[in-house]
């Protein structure tokens, strides 16, 4: 090590002399060594000669090494537990809210919100309905929907729609305002769609009260929306003569009163009864019921499809009727209403994404004269692949009606879809060509390509 390192280490850590034994050596005088020598000797003496003897004696071996202490004894185990009191061991007896139900917080799922619309705009002339020349908004249509549990096996339900649609000219054919089947055709306004309260009981046994939807055909359970065609069927107009070919129903399909249905085999088997009032406690009560068999796939569920839109395979067969005392269409006419109906829908999936659809429906009416008798359509609709970010759909559809006294009303509709969503978001091209009989003879025709937008949010 270097010597100026040497000299950091010493002057860092100074030796000093233990300061009470100079202060002893400067104070003691030099007189008084022989008696201290004397008392230390006296003093040491018997140490001396107790360690003379502990000392082994010369050539002895070396003693042996102390023994290890002996190794510590386990710790007992603690004593055991004092068994529990028979009072301590008996169950505690069930509070009140576990053993009466009525007082248990039932978890309920939360309240389901959404909001439909569908946007309509039309090419057609107002004073020439076979002219497409012109152009205007003809529908805006939107629905709120509001409904959740308030039991396990009681449901509310309460939507709202609205509507602004065009519409003018003479009713020529319009059957009157005060039958159920009838809806307002023009205006604007909010309105009551549907308050439902449910008792859903088990799956064979359910009973809806309210204003609700009636139960008669395949088309009043879809409605426009779960539907191909951008038109409700049954209803052909040109301009403001209108030809109504459809069951009674009330705006909007619905109407007050009572629906029990019930369904097997999760929707193999089905079956809706209702009565309904027709909000006029003066009329005799409409009843109206519906079947339906699913021969392939299963449609659950109180409200119905007239397309599933490749989400399933389906080929159902359903049967309806109507009966009114005293429900003619005709004011003036006492007679009875009464209507059966039967209606077939077919979907396939065809591979890659496309699907077939294919449906009919007929109608009978027993009414007065001047009301259709016989009516029926047929649809056929085919969906490619998904192209882009949805599916083209192509569709055809042929309506016809006997207008009893009047003659035939017809009309065909062809239209181009375009799917991103199914019915959850979908753009429609539509040319429709109407023909309807007039009162005097002759017929009217309507041309018009319509054009439509529809968005679901649930």
């Amino acid at each position: 090590m270097p010597e100026s390192t040497s000299l950091r280490i010493h002057r860092a850590r100074p030796v000093t002399k233990e300061p009470t034994l100079q202060r002893a050596t400067k104070t003691t005088p030099t007189r008084q060594w022989p008696a201290t020598l004397l008392l230390a000797s006296l003093l040491g003496l018997p140490a001396l000669a107790a360690r003379a003897q502990d000392a082994p004696p010369p050539g002895a071996p070396p003693p042996a090494p102390p023994a290890a202490p002996p190794e510590a004894a386990p710790p007992a185990p603690p004593p055991p537990l004092t068994p529990p009191s028979a009072v301590e061991a008996a169950p505690k007896p069930p509070t009140a809210a576990e053993t009466m139900p009525a007082t248990r917080p039932d978890v309920l799922p939360p309240i389901d919100v959404g909001a439909w619309a569908r946007v309509g705009a039309a090419f057609q002339k107002a004073s020439d309905p076979k002219s497409v020349g012109d152009y205007h908004m003809d529908n805006a249509y939107i629905e709120l929907h509001a409904g959740g549990k308030i039991h396990q096996k009681v449901s509310v339900t309460v939507n709202l729609n609205g509507n602004y649609t065009a519409f003018s000219g003479p009713a020529v054919l319009t059957p009157p305002a005060a039958m159920p089947g009838t809806t307002n055709l023009s205006g604007s306004g909010v309105a009551i769609e549907d308050v439902i309260v449910s008792f859903d009981f088990c799956d064979p046994f359910h009973l809806w009260v309210g204003h609700l939807l009636v139960p008669v055909d395949r088309s009043n359970a879809s409605g426009p929306f779960f539907m191909i065609p951008w038109n409700y069927p049954g209803f052909m107009s040109v301009g403001g003569s209108l030809v109504v070919a459809a069951p009674h129903e009330g705006p909007s399909g619905r109407n007050n009163g009572a629906v029990l249905w019930g369904e097997f085999n999760e929707g193999q088997v089905k079956y809706l009864v209702g009565a309904f009032d027709n909000a006029d406690v003066n009329s005799s009560p409409l009843y109206s019921g519906r079947l339906n068999l699913a021969i392939i796939g299963k449609e659950p569920g109180f409200w119905g499809n007239a397309s599933y839109f490749g989400d399933k395979d389906v080929l159902a067969l359903g049967v309806g009727g109507q009966f009114q005392s005293h429900g003619s269409a005709t004011p003036t006419d006492d007679k009875s209403y009464s209507e059966v109906n039967a209606d077939l829908l077919g979907e396939f999936k065809l591979g890659g994404g496309a699907w077939a659809t294919g449906e009919a429906a007929y109608y009978h009416f027993a009414v007065a004269d001047g009301s259709v008798k016989d009516s029926f359509y047929v649809l056929a609709a085919l969906a490619s692949g998904q192209m882009g970010v949805g599916n083209i759909q192509p569709m055809v559809r042929y309506q016809w009606a006997n207008v009893q006294a009047v003659g035939k009303a017809w009309n065909i509709d062809g239209a181009l879809s375009y799917l991103v969503k199914g019915p959850a978001l979908r753009v429609i091209a539509t040319y429709s060509h109407v023909k309807l009989p007039e009162l005097g003879g002759g017929s009217l025709t309507g041309n018009s390509i319509q054009l439509g937008a529809q968005a679901i949010f649930f």
